[in-house]
């Protein structure tokens, strides 16, 4: 379908209110821009040819050339934002485990930024580990391709060795098998930008490991204090205290 003349002209008022924007003092862009304009205006068939293929590929955009040291200042790329009515800076929502909603604190930037990866990535080759989802159900220990995420114990007796007690808490408590400390490390981090180990709970009924070698214990006759001080697991407690209720 044709364009009309109004539609051209709001396209023209768009793309030369961006460039001139974006422009340095030589008005390069601007006068090719403008150059290809009156053209168009010659030639309507080469107008609809250009306004259909535009956004199909990279060169089928508005370009902006420029010489080194020349570019485009960051208050000229912020007016020709606010002309388009473009945010370049948003508050940024976190996706939570908790009921709570997580938002940064201050606007910040946003975009899209295309990174290539390189060939022949060290990361791509080795044997490191980018996260810790794959956790075994009894244990809450990392295992599979997770595995080698994990504390191993000459690296913990190094860290005993040299009294790092708070990294031991970190590594052995929210970044292990205890699920509550986790998830409230994310949200303070997400909330806050930073966790401190006094602020989050060290509740020993919410490691899974624990509660594992407890139920190990009292399935073998052995009385353990490890959660309870009975010859219960601490499900079978909960679970009693809520019947009452």
């Amino acid at each position: 379908m044709a364009l009309s003349d109004i539609q051209k002209q709001k396209i023209k008022d768009l793309v030369m209110g961006v460039v001139s924007r974006l422009d340095n003092d030589k008005n390069l862009n601007v006068e090719r821009y403008t150059a290809m304009f009156k053209d168009f205006d010659l030639h309507p068939e080469k107008f609809e040819a250009w306004a259909a293929t535009m956004g199909n590929n990279l060169d089928d955009t508005i370009q902006i050339f420029c010489l080194p040291f020349e570019e485009p200042q960051m208050t000229q790329i912020k007016a020709a934002a606010d002309f388009m009515h473009i945010p370049l800076e948003e508050y940024i929502w976190y996706r939570d485990h908790g009921p709570e909603n997580i938002r940064t604190k201050m606007k910040v930037p946003v975009g899209y930024i295309p990174i290539k990866r390189v060939q022949q990535l060290l990361a791509k080759k080795n044997a490191y580990s980018f996260d810790n989802d794959k956790t075994d159900l009894k244990t809450g220990q990392v295992k599979g391709d997770s595995k080698v995420s994990s504390l191993s114990d000459p690296e913990a007796f190094c860290l005993s060795a040299i009294g790092a007690d708070s990294a031991l808490k970190e590594f052995l408590g929210p970044r292990a098998d205890n699920n509550s400390a986790k998830n409230a490390m994310y949200r303070s981090i997400a909330k806050d930008g930073y966790a401190t180990l006094e602020d989050l709970p060290n509740d020993p009924s919410s490691k899974t490991t624990l509660n594992t070698v407890n139920t190990y214990f009292l399935a073998s006759g052995i009385k353990s204090d490890l959660i309870t001080n009975g010859y219960k697991t601490y499900y079978t407690v909960e679970s009693d205290l809520h019947k009452k209720n």
